[in-house]
């Protein structure tokens, strides 16, 4: 049986608008607000086992197990937890303070069954608007959401589905290899987040040619599981080397509603340089931007962008 990944995995890229109803004080990075805000917002409105999932009969038909916990029938062995793998969320905005009146935008990256559960996650993100967001449960409303080709789906309360249409990695491969092998001189690699992930069992302190291309194949991996294809991480003849590279340690807080208490998430982020890429390894590395790479992707992290300079 051929268990090659082939990229037909579906996505959609959400951009929400966010207009604050009162003055917030926030943390620099807004994903972790976000992610858990929307959990339990989830689970405010569909949970009918008082959140006791290990002990609830509708695992397999709950709402909430196919938007936040990504329900999955089948995974990789590596796999053994609640993975997130059907959505991200991105936030750059990293403004602290915030008033009136003001608006930032935050990014919902939707993959293969999660895209049916728009309007659950909408619905989630309306409601954590009127209860209010972070440790002063600070208001907001939602504007407008925006497709990929940035036209509004959401717009003045008015929900236009016509607009939510998704796309496949495949696609997004095509276009933006085309964009990059069509320039010339040296790829950049650039993390925009913290990247947390192992190599040969240890967390990255630097970044690695092939643990970059292996960390963003099994992200496609996860997906391709996720929308029921159980493919196998390709042999790779060759990785590409590191010429030169900068990087820093970075430390995200956030608080834990399940284990009430304030956690500290580690990562690397900074940029490397390659002045050769194989093009086998070329489009995981274009699916990264789109899927992230490492842990803690749902959180934010692993957010990168290729570049040529």
């Amino acid at each position: 049986m051929d268990k090659r990944i082939t990229f037909d995995i579906p996505y959609i890229k959400l951009v929400f608008q966010v207009e604050m109803a009162e003055n917030a004080v926030f943390p620099k990075t807004k994903t972790a607000a976000l992610r858990g805000g929307m959990g339990e917002m989830l689970l405010r409105q569909n949970c009918i086992s008082d959140w006791k999932c290990e002990a609830c009969r509708f695992n397999k038909a709950c709402v909430v197990r196919h938007t936040f916990y990504s329900y999955m029938e089948m995974k990789p062995p590596y796999m053994t937890g609640e993975e997130s793998v059907g959505y991200l969320i991105e936030c750059q905005d990293n403004r602290t303070s915030l008033r009136k009146g003001e608006r930032f935008e935050f990014t919902l990256v939707l993959f293969g069954e999660s895209i049916v559960f728009f309007n659950i996650y909408l619905q989630a993100f309306c409601q954590l608007g009127a209860a209010g967001i972070g440790k002063h449960h600070v208001r907001f409303y939602i504007r407008e959401v925006r497709n990929t080709q940035d036209e509004p789906i959401v717009r003045d309360n008015e929900v236009d589905m016509r607009k939510y249409c998704a796309g496949t990695l495949n696609e997004y491969i095509r276009q933006r290899k085309k964009e990059l092998t069509g320039r010339s001189g040296d790829w950049l690699l650039i993390f925009h987040t913290p990247l947390c992930m192992k190599y040969e069992k240890k967390y990255m302190e630097k970044f690695m040619g092939e643990a970059l291309v292996r960390g963003a194949a099994r992200r496609t991996q996860m997906l391709s599981y996720y929308v029921g294809t159980a493919a196998d991480i390709p042999g790779f003849s060759a990785y590409p080397e590191i010429k030169e590279q900068t990087v820093r340690a970075e430390t995200v807080p956030r608080y834990s509603g399940t284990q009430d208490s304030r956690i500290l998430l580690r990562g690397i982020s900074g940029q490397a340089v390659f002045d050769k890429m194989p093009d086998e390894c070329l489009d995981y590395l274009i699916a990264g931007e789109l899927t992230h790479m490492g842990k803690n992707t749902s959180f934010g992290f692993g957010k990168y962008r290729l570049e040529r300079k």
